[in-house]
């Protein structure tokens, strides 16, 4: 975190990272990169070879590559995408496992100006937005990069995705952030709270 504070540095984990991460669905996520899920109501199945019919009551079937490219960058983003209203906002006391401290951005406008100059100085081709979350036991169709399982809703994701062959991590620096971030211990980030000023 100091690291990001003090000299802008990005590090951007391979997506394949995330799906082999056994922490309790805190940074790792098996569902990562997964491409397609079906979700089949109950019905029968044949194994001819053993000449063996029988019925299921349902199924959860998902497809994806052995090895996803691309690499991402994720935030705790606080806005009204997660947040309808000031007073609902609250930080879940999981997000503290992510690590000692947190860097809060003040000027988002600004940090993504910087982010996105030095990926398309590298020449990168990325996406951002927010993730949108889903019933992995209901959905039934093809996953975007921005869409993750529901127990992961918490975490409020905001992300970068750099669209590349690679299978590697991807680091770069964006300059010092002491001029529109502070960096705070973790314990303090339940004390966060949101206020509204009044329109005159």
């Amino acid at each position: 975190m100091a690291d990001l504070l003090n000299n802008g540095t990005i590090y951007m984990s391979p997506i394949n990272k995330f799906r082999k991460i056994e922490d309790n669905n805190l940074r790792g996520d098996n569902y990562e990169g997964v491409n397609e899920i079906w979700n089949l109501p109950s019905g029968k199945f044949e194994i001819p070879s053993l000449n063996h019919k029988g019925n299921y009551i349902s199924m959860h079937l998902r497809m994806s590559y052995d090895n996803v490219p691309g690499n991402i960058y994720s935030l705790y983003c606080i806005s009204s995408y997660g947040f309808e209203a000031p007073n609902e906002f609250f930080i879940d006391q999981r997000v503290k496992e992510f690590g000692s401290h947190f860097v809060f951005i003040k000027d988002l406008p600004e940090f993504f100006k910087r982010m996105k100059s030095h990926l398309k100085l590298l020449g990168h081709k990325f996406h951002d937005g927010f993730v949108e979350y889903y019933d992995k036991n209901r959905i039934s169709g093809r996953i975007k990069v921005f869409q993750k399982p529901y127990e992961f809703e918490y975490q409020k994701e905001f992300r970068f995705y750099v669209d590349r062959d690679e299978i590697l991590p991807l680091s770069f620096k964006i300059g010092s952030l002491t001029d529109i971030a502070e960096m705070f211990p973790s314990e303090f980030a339940s004390e966060l709270k949101l206020t509204q000023n009044k329109i005159r």
